[in-house]
C-alpha cells in the first residue's frame, strides 16, 4: 500500500513542474505584463525602498500632498478637538521605475505597496487615527510610465483645535492640519501643496454647528535637535451657526425676563403672585444657565454666554428686589396701622391724630361676629405718599425695565457680531 501511495505522489509531482515549465515556456498565461515589469524593477536585489528616489543626486525628493476631506464634524469644545474623514494624496516621481510601463498600473496589492518606497509623513497636530479597512484596505497606487507614483490613503483622524471660547457662542475658530516628514529631515524629502486646489471638499459636506468660511495653506518647518522638517498645514476658518443656541439659549432666557415683568402690573397687595413670579422666573433662569455651562468647557475667562445668562439672571432678580421695595413701601406702615387699631385703640388715636383730617367708621368680623361702631383714623398724608410712591415705582419699572433689557441688547448683539 505504501509502495503505491509513494508512486501516486511522485506522479503528481512530476506533472506539477512539468505544468510549471510549460508556464514559463508560454510567457506566464494569465499575468498582467505590466505587473510582471514591476514585480522585476522591485525585486529587492534591483530595488531598495529603503533609498529616496533622488539618493544619488544627493537632493531632496519633491512629494506633492493634497488632501481630499470626505467628512468634517464633531467639533467638541469640551475636548478642543475634531474628527475629519480624508482621503491622503501622495506624489512624487520615481526615476528607477522610468520607462518601464507602456500604460498606468493600478495597485492596492499589500505587497505591492511594501515593495515601493513610500513618503513617511505623519500627522502632527493629530490625537488618534484608523486606518480604513472596510471592506478592504482603503490604499491605492498608481504608477505612470514615466515613474510618476500616485498613492492614495483614506483614514480617520482626530486633530486637536485649541479653540478661543471667549465669544462662544458667537465665536469664530481657526482649526488646523498639519502634515509633515517623520524620519526624512528638508535635506532628504520636501512636501509641497499640489498646485491647484490642495484641499478639495466634499460637495455635499455640511457641518452640524459650524460653517467652512475660508481655507488657505501655508507651509511650516518642524526643528529638533537632529534636523528640520518639512511641514504642510491646512487652515481652516469656521464661523459657528448661531441657530441653535437662539432656539435653545437666547429666545428661552429672554421670554423668562419678559415674564418676570408681568409682576409690575400686579397689585401691590398680591403678594403671593407676585413672590411665586418672582422666585419661579429666578430659578427657571438659574437652571437655564447651568445647562448650558455643563455643555462648555470650564475656561478661565468669561464667555459671551456667561454674560448674557448672567444679565438675563440681574434682570430677573432686579424684578424681584423692585417687588420686595414696592411691597415695603406700600404695606409696612399700614400694616402698623391696623395692629394698632384694633389692638390698642387709645394708642392708635394719639399715634395717628397728627397729620390726619378725618375717621371712619369700620366693621370688623371677630370670630364669625361682627363689631361695629370701631373708629378708625385715617391713613396720615405721609404713609398716603408712600403707598402713592410704590404705585409710581410699579409705574415707572413697566417702561425702564423693557428699555434697559433692549440697550442691553443693541450692545450685547453689537460687540459680539460687528466689533469682535
Amino acid at each position: 500500500m505504501s509502495s503505491r501511495v509513494l508512486t501516486f505522489v511522485l506522479t503528481l509531482a512530476s506533472i506539477s513542474v512539468q505544468q510549471i515549465s510549460t508556464f514559463r515556456r508560454l510567457g506566464g498565461l494569465g499575468v498582467n505584463p505590466e505587473l510582471r515589469k514591476v514585480d522585476t524593477l522591485l525585486n529587492p536585489a534591483n530595488y531598495d525602498r529603503r533609498q529616496t528616489p533622488t539618493a544619488n543626486t544627493d537632493g531632496a525628493s519633491r512629494v506633492t500632498i493634497e488632501l481630499y476631506i470626505r467628512s468634517f464634524g464633531s467639533i467638541n469644545p469640551i475636548q478642543m478637538d475634531y474628527s475629519v474623514d480624508l482621503y491622503l494624496r501622495q506624489r512624487w516621481v520615481e526615476h528607477r521605475l522610468n520607462g518601464s510601463l507602456v500604460r498606468p498600473l493600478d495597485s492596492n496589492d499589500p505587497t505591492l505597496v511594501k515593495m515601493l518606497w513610500k513618503p513617511e509623513v505623519y500627522f502632527p497636530n493629530a490625537k488618534d487615527g484608523d486606518f480604513q479597512y472596510v471592506t478592504v484596505p482603503n490604499v491605492l497606487v498608481r504608477i505612470y510610465p514615466d515613474g510618476s507614483i500616485l498613492y492614495i490613503l483614506r483614514m480617520k483622524l482626530r486633530f486637536s483645535c485649541m479653540m478661543d471660547m471667549s465669544t462662544f457662542p458667537l465665536d469664530h475658530q481657526t482649526c488646523f492640519i498639519q502634515v509633515a516628514s517623520f524620519a526624512k529631515t528638508t535635506r532628504e524629502l520636501e512636501l509641497v501643496w499640489y498646485n491647484q486646489d490642495p484641499i478639495k471638499m466634499y460637495k455635499d459636506l455640511q457641518l452640524p454647528q459650524f460653517q467652512v468660511k475660508d481655507i488657505t495653506v501655508d507651509t511650516c518647518t518642524l526643528s529638533f535637535h537632529i534636523g528640520n522638517y518639512s511641514c504642510l498645514q491646512a487652515v481652516f476658518e469656521l464661523q459657528r451657526n448661531v441657530g441653535y443656541h437662539l432656539v435653545q439659549s437666547y429666545l428661552p432666557t429672554s421670554l423668562i425676563v419678559v415674564v418676570s415683568w408681568v409682576s409690575f402690573w400686579l397689585d401691590v397687595d398680591a403678594i403671593p403672585s407676585r413672590v411665586t413670579l418672582g422666585v419661579t422666573t429666578l430659578l427657571t433662569v438659574c437652571s437655564e444657565s447651568s445647562a448650558f455651562r455643563d455643555k462648555t468647557p470650564a475656561v478661565s475667562y468669561v464667555k459671551a454666554l456667561d454674560i448674557w445668562m448672567g444679565s438675563c439672571t440681574a434682570f430677573v432678580f432686579l424684578a424681584l428686589v423692585e417687588f420686595t421695595l414696592v411691597n415695603y413701601l406700600g404695606r409696612h406702615k399700614r400694616r402698623f396701622l391696623f395692629w394698632s387699631t384694633y389692638s390698642h385703640p387709645q394708642q392708635a388715636q394719639r399715634l395717628t391724630s397728627f397729620g390726619s383730617s378725618t375717621k371712619g367708621v369700620v366693621t370688623v368680623e371677630a370670630d364669625g361676629s361682627s363689631v361695629e361702631g370701631v373708629t378708625r383714623p385715617c391713613m396720615p398724608v405721609a404713609w398716603r405718599r408712600e403707598a402713592d410712591l410704590a404705585k409710581k415705582i410699579d409705574q415707572t419699572s413697566r417702561a425702564v425695565f423693557p428699555l434697559l433689557f433692549v440697550a442691553f441688547n443693541l450692545a450685547y448683539w453689537v460687540y459680539y457680531q460687528v466689533l469682535v
